[in-house]
């Protein structure tokens, strides 16, 4: 866990009016019309200011559903309920959402959803870009979030950072420098918590890209089993070895690993990350390795049976 003086300054710091973000934080407004009647701005939710102190596990899937858009929050599921944030908003666990500006910090004009793609309706730009590269040699989307305008307590905080300057949290965990909890029950044994350390070899189909080896480790570390194998609106992967027709094209899309990367881990376009394992290199007894599927040969279209001709005798048939 971060020392103590880290831990203060940064919670005094996000008290800041400023409303600045980082990677996979998401801007909540769908209750927009209610917002502007409270007098009140939209909230950007901060998921790395949780994520320092809570595994994803612990809210995802007992308190929010793992989708964006399909958890309903409102201030009275919030303070009456004691629903959604108000699980631990609730003067016990965290400070009560007395204070509104703690997080309706953000001025309308921006779409909601996850951080990196919020476009602002009038200005079609990102919340943290500001002016970086140019139009002749444009920076990837993901290097200008990383170099962008991040919240003071999240840049003092010492975190380790990826090549695009976003929060490399697998290294946040194994250099031990966060020790986030796995429950919201002090009492709770940690031995409970499930953490499997099977890694699989996933093939890549093009001779010039490494294979993948995904580690089981780090992500059972963050969340339990049921989210990726029993998520409420479906499963992400079927629990059997070979069982998911992984593609590149898919993920692109948004499906399998893209349900989290792209969106609060580190994006898919960081390919070496996952691409980690050269061909023809070794691997331990201990790896699984997933079957390849073979593509079903393409379904083709009936045939049209020719007509029916009368038999013609001659020499030429």
């Amino acid at each position: 866990m971060l020392h103590a003086t880290k831990f203060l300054f940064s919670c005094l710091i996000l008290l800041s009016a400023n409303a600045y973000a980082e990677y996979g934080d998401i801007i909540l407004n769908r209750t927009a019309d209610a917002m502007r009647e409270a007098e009140v701005d939209d909230v950007v939710f901060p998921h790395w200011f949780h994520r320092i102190r809570f595994r994803c596990s612990v809210c995802h899937e007992n308190i929010f559903k793992i989708k964006a858009g399909s958890n309903e929050i409102s201030m009275s599921t919030i303070t009456e309920d004691k629903q959604a944030c108000g699980v631990c908003h609730d003067g016990l666990v965290a400070w009560e959402p007395l204070e509104c500006e703690r997080c309706h910090a953000l001025e309308e004009g921006w779409s909601s959803g996850a951080i990196q793609h919020s476009i602002r309706e009038d200005e079609k730009k990102n919340i943290l870009l500001g002016i970086v590269g140019t139009v002749a040699k444009p920076y990837s989307k993901f290097m200008e979030i990383g170099t962008g305008w991040h919240p003071l307590a999240l840049a003092k905080s010492g975190l380790p950072l990826d090549k695009y300057g976003l929060v490399n949290w697998a290294d946040a965990v194994r250099k031990k420098i966060v020790n986030p909890l796995w429950s919201l029950n002090p009492e709770d044994d940690i031995s409970e918590h499930e953490l499997r350390d099977t890694n699989i070899l996933f093939t890549a189909k093009g001779d010039s890209m490494p294979d993948v080896i995904f580690p089981h480790d780090i992500h059972s570390y963050w969340l339990e089993c049921k989210i990726c194998h029993g998520t409420q609106d479906g499963p992400m992967f079927i629990k059997e070895l070979g069982a998911n027709n992984v593609t590149m094209m898919e993920i692109g899309q948004g499906k399998w690993c893209a349900r989290c990367h792209d969106k609060i881990a580190f994006p898919i376009s960081d390919c070496n990350r996952c691409h980690n394992h050269p061909k023809g290199k070794p691997i331990s007894n201990s790896v699984l390795i997933r079957p390849l599927k073979v593509a079903p040969p393409p379904t083709l279209p009936p045939i049209d049976e020719p007509a029916q001709q009368n038999s013609v005798d001659s020499d030429f048939f």
